[in-house]
């Protein structure tokens, strides 16, 4: 009964999440349109890089540090939950105000300024005119998500998937109809307001719960060493992609034919797709993880932890060659248009393609990790990301050179993909009753379904189809290929694809 509760909680989160993630890559696809992959376009991309999606990321991280500090505190005494959490909100936007001041006063420093673009000065002096604007956010996003934490803890999962949709909306209608008389500067305005409507969003719950911020500012509680601890380390651990895409489209600079903004659409692709059932389950598992590490030995929970990856990869590894197989194609649907031209499809389409091959290490990644943040273990997920990053950082000097952007992308797929294989191997070392088997059958389960797809696309295809007839094309493969994936899974008779049609494919009892 309680296995069923969990998973229709994750199904509410994710279709809520799902719903959020589509408006904003119908928010990214006007943004492209109006703005497409030139100069404009890469300052904007360049200032939303280095602070609110920074931001955001950074942000997260706190929620994750908070969630295991305020959901015992909360469920021992609720009036003492809320003051640790008024705690941890004063502590974090204090330190988030200087953090801003400091940058704001440092983008005035015309040296500075300079250093910020390679360009002429003129365009130095509009990217660090954009940052100021963005920075100014960033106590308003570490409020947000510091609430987030507080509600999460109280079993309010819909939050972090839904306060994103008045701020997508709001974008929407200021694309459909200012951009082309306010022009980027304009939008980088409406970017940060907008983030007053996500922090809008947290009011309903407060209200629920009867919370009511009041300034606490206690520096010796006990939890706060282990909240900024953990912050800090799952600031690199929560944003090992955005680490790896920042050197990415850093470098991509300096690349002929590589603009910095087909980076920044096909990270706006992939970062959605990916986040909205990885993040929708741990959203709903994290708060009980320390429940089933309290109450079961190590090895039974590791062994939780396992199941709990492989069934989630069950899905995501197709969903990965799928995406892999058509990323130029969705590119082409969703972008293409207006300033965004055939050359940017696909120099966006490559990236993303490779960019989709890593979705299986990206969500061992995160899953793992907050296996370990759970035991209190935050040594292993920071070594095995800041390894990641290295890898990352000497690929790109190996393949970039040679493949351009491409070869950036491929060299972040191959670290992600690495990192997550030896971080599970080191979470599972020694543990007893641990299959791999299953994982193995739906690995070249889907590669051989990835391999039809792209067998196929070449007979069905012809490179002359209008958006829609493109779009039913590749839902038909696409389809295909799902039929595929799991005719070869029962064929291998795969533990978990069984196991989840005996769940649902039963008839209810009377």
């Amino acid at each position: 009964m309680k296995e069923n509760k969990t998973i229709r909680a994750i199904g509410v989160v994710t279709l809520v999440t799902l719903f959020a993630k589509l408006l904003g890559i119908v928010r990214e696809s006007l943004q492209a349109r109006a703005f497409g992959t030139q100069i404009a376009a890469d300052l904007y991309t360049t200032a939303n890089n280095t602070t609110i999606y920074l931001f955001t990321t950074a942000a997260y991280a706190l929620c994750i540090a908070a969630v295991p500090i305020l959901t015992p505190q909360l469920r021992r005494d609720r009036k003492k939950g809320y003051a640790a959490a008024n705690n941890l909100i004063t502590i974090s936007v204090l330190l988030s105000a200087v953090v801003a001041a400091v940058w704001i006063g440092a983008t005035c420093v015309p040296a500075v300024a300079d250093s910020l673009w390679e360009g002429g000065g003129r365009e130095s002096a509009q990217l660090a005119g954009y940052m100021r604007v963005m920075i100014l956010t960033l106590p308003v996003i570490v409020l947000t998500y510091l609430l987030v934490a507080l509600f999460q803890s109280l079993k309010h999962f819909i939050l972090q998937g839904s306060m994103s949709i008045p701020y997508n909306l709001a974008l929407i209608v200021f694309l459909a109809v200012f951009a082309g008389q306010l022009g980027v500067g304009g939008y980088v305005a409406a970017v940060a307001l907008a983030w007053i409507l996500q922090l809008g969003m947290t009011v309903p719950y407060a209200l629920r719960e009867r919370y009511r911020y009041r300034p606490v500012l206690n520096l010796r509680a006990d939890y706060v060493k282990t909240f900024l601890k953990t912050a800090v380390v799952t600031v690199l651990t929560t944003s090992i992609f955005l680490f790896c895409y920042l050197q990415d489209s850093s470098m991509t600079a300096g690349l002929t034919g590589s603009p910095v903004s087909a980076f920044y659409y096909a990270d706006k692709l992939f970062t959605p797709l990916t986040t909205t059932l990885v993040y929708s389950i741990s959203t709903v598992l994290f708060p009980q993880f320390s429940e089933k590490y309290t109450q079961q030995d190590r090895p039974a929970y590791l062994r939780y932890i396992w199941s709990m990856l492989r069934g989630t990869l069950l899905l995501i590894l197709p969903m990965s060659v799928v995406l892999a197989a058509f990323g130029t194609p969705i590119v082409k649907v969703l972008f293409e248009g207006g300033s965004f031209d055939a050359a940017s499809t696909a120099a966006t389409g490559s990236i993303f393609t490779i960019y989709a091959l890593s979705m299986a290490g990206f969500c061992a990644l995160d899953l793992l990790s907050k296996a370990y943040y759970t035991m209190e273990q935050t040594l292993t997920p920071l070594l095995v990301n800041g390894g990641i990053l290295l890898c990352n950082w000497g690929l790109n000097r190996l393949f970039g050179p040679r493949w351009g952007g491409a070869g950036l992308a491929a060299a972040t797929a191959v670290s992600i993909s690495l990192g997550g294989v030896v971080m599970a191997a080191l979470l599972l070392r020694g543990a007893a009753g641990v299959r791999v088997v299953p994982l193995l059958k739906s690995v070249l389960a889907a590669l051989a379904a990835g391999g039809a797809l792209w067998a196929l696309m070449g007979f069905v295809l012809n490179g002359s189809e209008g958006k829609l007839m493109l779009v039913a094309k590749c839902v038909g493969m696409g389809a295909a290929g799902a039929v595929v994936y799991a005719a070869l899974l029962l064929i291998t008779r795969q533990e978990d694809f069984r196991e989840l049609l005996a769940r649902y494919g039963k008839p209810k009892a009377e």
